[in-house]
């Protein structure tokens, strides 16, 4: 079935670019918002700072286009028949285009603490299983810490849930599992995996952490066959085959209201663009204390901004080895911690200061996805190294905005720094692979001021604001604002963050700008795409080219071979 809406419309001036909608920032969840206006017959704009489309999903390759690495696509939850992702994605006929691998349903993520290995399984039942195998004498802890947990984020003991949300949601995770007589080993393993929120334990509400474990239990982790772009790619395509267009290397510095209604954009360099409706998916404390600005704020808004705290920004390491890890039986995913203080680390990286012994997130997309990526040749794997460090300008002898330039990149007690954290990194990855340092034949790093300089968000923050109490449920941004005409997306929102979240909060965006409850009419079979308008997918597909708008690719596309049986 196939539903449509009239257009916006809007009178155009002389001498002005004019659209329906303009969306600032093509992350997954501006794309998402811009398809979906695009496919309901509006004329929308988004436009993007980076010259590739796809925000934190982007990929980059390195070595002569030999390797190929993940920017933030890791592994990603409610990707099966019913979830999240595939209702926001059926709207858009893009169930068959983008494709979910299922990760190792007997154990998707490989936690390492010392002394325990841990599996994470599909499943709470499961999972409590293998938290008592683990800490047998720990049983009666952790089937009450499990079952309050399970009660406030599986929604399966309806009666006891607001108990449960009043009781424990509200209070930080590490007062529950202190309340159990939880031992830190026990807390570290049910911990381990929070570097995908990077968020103090000990100031993260029992609801948040809970959710978080949902999102992966109920029905495991998967990643996108063809890498994490495939996602801008194709959400790219349906914007331009159904009236819209996306602009990269096009910075937006204003916002502009007029008569307390916003009705465009400035770009930098002064190009205005004017539109009936304006989406921000940039970053929430930027959106509006740079691009809207102070004089359009609530009193109550300016108050929230001015105390407003940041997800803690991630430091990356990418590496390449002359080895295939499937053939070791390396898992795709893993935790490593060579420590059990897990809240520990996050005190000394808010304090300013980066310990000798890091976290160490692994992601091997060789081995998430063995077929008809570009990330290595055969006999080689990739890995995507991740921790979090501070994201002080001064602790990276930073002194001017990333977003200016690059020059901080030649500064040398930066470039001396970021060599000692990847040597960090590199000693906590040998845990998983001791010959990590004799197998690598490729090695970069990105920091926190990378990060911010090619996202433009605060800190270099990758998960939006911190999931404190108040910025959570009934106290998270909604996707309206006080000014008319202008709406949010992204990961700040009420629909949270992380890649699923995002891009179902960006079909929740579109909804409120054309005002239908577009999740409802989805569920109930609405496809708005006319998918024959679709660009065909040919042997020579490349998502990363089809994220770059108006460029052109320089050398030949070398795809990795399929597996054989």
């Amino acid at each position: 079935m196939t539903q449509t809406t009239m257009p916006l419309t809007m009178a155009p001036e002389a001498g002005q670019e004019t659209w329906d909608a303009v969306v600032v920032g093509a992350g997954p969840g501006g794309l998402t918002c811009g398809a979906y206006l695009a496919a309901n017959g509006t004329r929308v704009l988004v436009l993007e700072a980076n010259q590739v489309v796809g925000g934190s999903t982007q990929v980059f390759r390195r070595a002569g286009n030999k390797f190929e690495f993940d920017v933030g696509t890791h592994y990603v939850g409610e990707c099966g028949p019913g979830g999240r992702m595939q209702t926001a994605l059926s709207g858009l006929a893009l169930t068959e285009r983008i494709k979910w691998l299922r990760q190792r349903p007997e154990g998707h993520c490989q936690i390492m603490i010392p002394g325990t290995t841990f599996q994470t399984p599909t499943g709470w039942d499961t999972y409590l299983d293998r938290l008592v195998a683990a800490f047998p004498e720990e049983e009666a802890g952790l089937r009450r810490c499990v079952r309050i947990m399970r009660t406030i984020a599986a929604g399966e003991r309806p009666l006891l849930r607001p108990f449960a949300l009043l009781r424990w949601g509200v209070r930080p995770v590490t007062t529950l599992m202190a309340a159990c007589g939880l031992s830190a080993d026990a807390q570290a393993v049910i911990l381990a995996e929070n570097g995908d929120y990077t968020w103090p334990p000990h100031r993260t509400p029992t609801a948040m952490h809970a959710g978080f474990l949902h999102h992966y239990l109920q029905a495991g982790a998967y990643y996108p066959r063809g890498g994490g772009q495939v996602i801008g790619a194709h959400l790219t395509d349906v914007i331009q085959t159904h009236g819209g267009q996306v602009r990269t290397k096009a910075r937006v510095e204003q916002i502009l209201i007029e008569d307390g209604r916003a009705v465009g954009v400035r770009l930098r360099g002064g190009e205005e663009i004017r539109a009936e409706v304006v989406v921000s998916a940039a970053d929430f404390k930027k959106t509006w204390a740079e691009l809207v600005g102070d004089e359009h704020l609530t009193r109550r808004l300016r108050r929230r901004l001015k105390d407003l705290e940041m997800t803690l920004p991630m430091f990356a390491v990418y590496v390449a080895l002359d080895v295939d890890l499937r053939e070791r039986g390396t898992p795709p995913l893993a935790w490593v911690w060579p420590t059990n203080d897990v809240d520990g680390y996050y005190r000394e990286v808010a304090a300013g200061r980066c310990p000798e012994r890091m976290p160490v997130g692994v992601s091997c997309p060789t081995a998430k996805d063995p077929e008809g990526t570009h990330s290595a040749p055969a006999g080689y794997s990739t890995l995507e190294l991740v921790s979090w460090a501070p994201k002080e300008h001064a602790f990276w002898n930073v002194e001017t905005s990333p977003a200016d330039g690059a020059g901080y990149g030649r500064d040398e007690s930066y470039r001396q720094l970021k060599e000692e954290l990847t040597q960090r990194v590199l000693d906590t990855a040998e845990l998983l692979i001791p010959d990590i340092r004799k197998r690598m034949v490729f090695c970069e790093a990105s920091t926190p001021i990378t990060q911010e300089r090619f996202t433009l968000s605060t800190g270099g923050s990758c998960y939006g604001i911190a999931p404190l109490l108040k910025n959570l449920g009934p106290f998270r941004p909604r996707v309206t604002t006080h000014i008319p005409g202008l709406f949010l997306a992204g990961g700040s929102t009420e629909y949270m963050f992380g890649i699923n979240a995002t891009i179902y909060g960006g079909m929740g965006t579109a909804g409120a700008v054309l005002g239908r409850d577009l999740f409802q009419e989805v569920r109930d079979g609405a496809v708005f795409v006319d998918e024959a308008r679709l660009t065909p997918i040919t042997d020579d597909f490349d998502p990363l080219l089809a994220s770059k708008p108006g460029s052109v690719i320089r050398r030949p596309v070398r795809r990795r071979p399929r597996a054989t049986a």
